[in-house]
């Protein structure tokens, strides 16, 4: 029996998530890593879904964005808005 359930959609918008923030705010796969104290090649592979990632890590990683950890499981859509929404916001904070 293969897992097809809620963990690879899980997995899969995560994933998917972790690349647009990545897009929004212009960070390479260092870049965040070193925000969320994770390595490269741990943000790689679950960009991969080769893990399965726990919560804290999918809060590090949301915490790096300035968003709630449960944008990071939004359809990309939704997630897209508010990842611009919080890349905006900390914009306006450096001016």
């Amino acid at each position: 029996m293969t897992k097809t359930s809620s963990n690879n959609l899980s997995r899969s918008a995560i994933a998917r998530n972790l690349q647009l923030g990545r897009t929004i705010f212009n960070f390479s796969q260092e870049d965040l890593g070193a925000r969320c104290e994770l390595h490269r090649t741990h943000i790689s592979a679950i960009e991969r879904q080769e893990l399965n990632v726990g919560v804290d890590t999918v809060e590090r990683i949301a915490r790096a964005f300035s968003v709630p950890a449960y944008v990071l499981l939004m359809p990309r859509a939704e997630a897209q808005v508010q990842l611009y929404e919080a890349y905006f916001h900390a914009a306006e904070a450096k001016t």
